[in-house]
């Protein structure tokens, strides 16, 4: 069972946490990981074969992780800078396109929104009940079509798109790249690069680690496709060679993402955490925390609120949320109740990965009822207006 692994998260015995969508909660090994980053670069530059080691061990364990190669994996600063990376590196002309849903992150929409400069269309495609259709998406996809974009899990709604490798058919028929991000699942569900060109994941959520860094996947394929938009020193196989004023020879795979010294006190957090999640089994967090998640898309549909989340098992994830005009005013008040969810945007958000169990759902649950129930008491009009103070 999971809850053997709540003691190596101090703060869910103080609080229910129920906010990994926002922020993952580090586990004990994180501050001896960040300690062994202090001891390698107090060597100064004899510790750098050390921080250079470890890059390649985190690499090699995101590599198990999603069932590919290490060469196929880059460790970038953000899921923005590798999307826009890669944004920098398609050959755009006029009238192309690129598809992508209203579930998405600014960040998969900002990357695609500022080359409508050059002539590019971005076609957003309007979710009903939380979710879009595989077919919404095939009739989207067509000749002028570039990229298709999606979060494998939606951070508004929780939404889990099922039909990923459908949908990179449907790209890969008019030569379309298929990207995912897959911030909001990679370390909570199984996630295959299968059919898959480009994906990009935070490292600061779901897979425990800290923040500075991202996942980036490139395949083989698409590496071929594409010319670097931004290069640095690092993304080069040799810098120094005699030539190097004349031309270079880039890193292999999908080592040229990566332009500048990498964040390696992340690094060194995130190859923990990720061996971590290796030996816990993400199929087995998935299959374990079902229950505890359709428990909690239950309770709130009991307690009368509007669910974002879609019903269906077959679009859960780690994810369930509801929409309300004054969420911030009840998250304000579930963590007054030790609770921690995340609002804004007129939704509020709850999230569970494996240091949860049922009994922050029912005290979240509880802690609910308990806000409406005051709120009916006093005769509050709740319908005030949402505010974003920021967004997760």
């Amino acid at each position: 069972m999971l809850n053997r692994y709540r003691t190596m998260f101090p703060q869910v015995h103080q609080v229910a946490y129920l906010d990994t969508a926002a922020e993952g909660l580090p586990f004990a090994e994180s501050e001896t990981a960040l300690a062994a980053y202090y001891a390698d670069k107090s060597v100064g530059s004899p510790g750098r074969r050390q921080l250079h080691c470890e890059e390649e061990r985190t690499r090699s364990a995101v590599g198990r992780l999603l069932g590919t190669d290490s060469q196929n994996i880059a460790l970038v600063s953000s899921a923005s800078e590798g999307l826009n990376v890669l944004a920098n590196s398609i050959d755009w002309k006029p009238e192309d396109e690129v598809v992508i849903s209203d579930l998405e992150f600014p960040s998969g929409v900002l990357a695609w929104l500022r080359l409508r400069e050059r002539g590019v269309k971005v076609r957003v495609l309007s979710s009903e009940d939380g979710r879009i259709s595989l077919e919404s998406f095939q009739r989207a996809i067509g000749e002028h079509t570039r990229v298709a974009c999606v979060s494998h899990v939606s951070y508004k709604t929780g939404t889990r798109i099922p039909f990923l490798r459908e949908l990179s058919r449907a790209a890969h028929a008019v030569g379309a790249l298929m990207v995912v991000d897959a911030t909001q699942s990679l370390g909570r569900l199984p996630v295959a690069v299968d059919g898959i060109d480009f994906l990009v994941a935070s490292s600061y959520k779901w897979l425990l680690g800290a923040h500075g860094l991202s996942v980036a996947y490139l395949s083989p394929s698409a590496r071929d496709r594409l010319v670097p938009g931004a290069l640095g020193w690092y993304s080069i196989a040799d810098v120094f060679t005699p030539d190097r004023f004349e031309r270079y020879a880039l890193k292999p795979g999908a080592g040229w993402l990566m332009v500048g010294m990498p964040a390696f006190p992340s690094i060194y957090v995130l190859r923990r955490s990720v061996e971590f999640l290796l030996e816990v089994g993400v199929d087995r967090i998935d299959t374990e925390l079902r229950s505890v998640v359709t428990a909690l898309r239950q309770g709130i549909e009991e307690l009368g609120f509007s669910l974002l989340t879609p019903t269906d098992p077959v679009f859960a994830s780690g994810i369930v949320s509801f929409a309300h005009p004054d969420s911030e005013r009840i998250a304000a008040a579930l963590e007054q109740r030790d609770v921690i969810v995340w609002a804004g945007d007129g939704r509020v958000r709850a999230s569970v990965h494996l240091y949860n169990d049922r009994s922050d759902v029912d005290r979240y649950l509880r802690a609910l009822a308990a806000y409406r129930q005051e709120a009916q008491m006093q005769d509050t009009d709740l319908a005030g207006p949402a505010s974003e103070e920021y967004l997760a």
